[in-house]
């Protein structure tokens, strides 16, 4: 699931991973079970976790939407997705995960990531994983944001993101401040590769100087030569802002100083399937 309109591939006319089986395991089982959306619908009933979530994909994701603020689907790569049959989904059914486990899982989910076909090409743009989380209960929001932060960093170096779902997601669309595109009726995480419209989500100021330099060096480094001019352009700029940042000297505030107003936490999550191209 990618949130950029204006770079869904459409050479592909076919998914070029093998066939999975329904219940068979993609990759190092001690990571789970991993099945393709196909195998979802044909092989589970309508309201198991994985199969109210791909329904919930088809439904909302792959459909146009009043309150998006452009034409086209919520996000405009998972008809795609759904087509070359490159969403994996796979269930925790920890009935009380904690924090650690769920960061070693999705460190886990994001090597497996890498492993599965499509790897390279147009067609890579398009593949998901949906690590989907039905026993967590109230705090499944400040659970999946804080797994969201603290992996963010190691994802973007891959050049990878990731992305939280849940039914408390303030996030809001790009284009629409009153738009929910991440709140989905069971609680997930989503992992896919970086695209070029994931620039706002790596240059804000929110983030460290430092680590904003690290992650726009990345998206550089993975995507530079393949990005539009006007991304590239913005990307240089913005990395030459946080460079410059962080060589200067940080002032001591004066006593009397007011506290600076309180970061809203909806500003520093990632806004996956609401684009930013023109």
């Amino acid at each position: 699931m990618n949130p950029d309109k204006d770079s869904i591939p459409q050479t592909e006319s076919r998914c070029p991973m093998r066939s999975a089986q329904p219940g068979e395991y993609a990759g190092d089982s001690s990571r789970g079970k991993l099945l393709r959306a196909s195998d979802v619908e044909r092989g589970l009933p309508a309201s198991a976790p994985l199969a109210v979530i791909l329904q919930w994909v088809r439904d909302f994701l792959a459909r146009p939407h009043p309150d998006v603020g452009r034409a086209g689907p919520v996000c405009p790569f998972t008809p795609t997705a759904l087509a070359l049959d490159t969403i994996w989904l796979t269930e925790v059914d920890d009935p009380a995960p904690d924090r650690a486990g769920i960061v070693e899982l999705i460190s886990r989910y994001r090597d497996l990531f890498l492993e599965i076909e499509p790897r390279t090409g147009p067609a890579a743009l398009n593949k998901t994983i949906l690590v989907v989380f039905p026993q967590l209960g109230s705090d499944a929001a400040t659970m999946l944001d804080d797994v969201q932060g603290e992996l963010k960093a190691s994802f973007v170096e891959l050049g990878l993101m990731l992305g939280e779902f849940h039914s408390e997601n303030e996030s809001p669309g790009l284009r629409n401040p009153d738009f929910r595109p991440l709140r989905s009726p069971v609680p997930m995480l989503a992992i896919r590769h970086m695209v070029e419209s994931d620039l706002p989500f790596l240059r804000r100021t929110l983030d460290e100087p430092g680590v904003r330099a690290s992650y726009l060096r990345s998206y550089l480094r993975r995507l530079g030569s393949t990005v539009r001019s006007k991304y590239l352009d913005q990307a240089v700029t913005a990395l030459a802002d946080a460079i410059h940042a962080t060589a200067k000297p940080k002032r001591s505030a004066a006593p009397t100083q007011a506290p600076a107003p309180k970061a809203n936490p909806a500003d520093n999550r990632e806004r996956v399937v609401d684009d930013t191209a023109e």
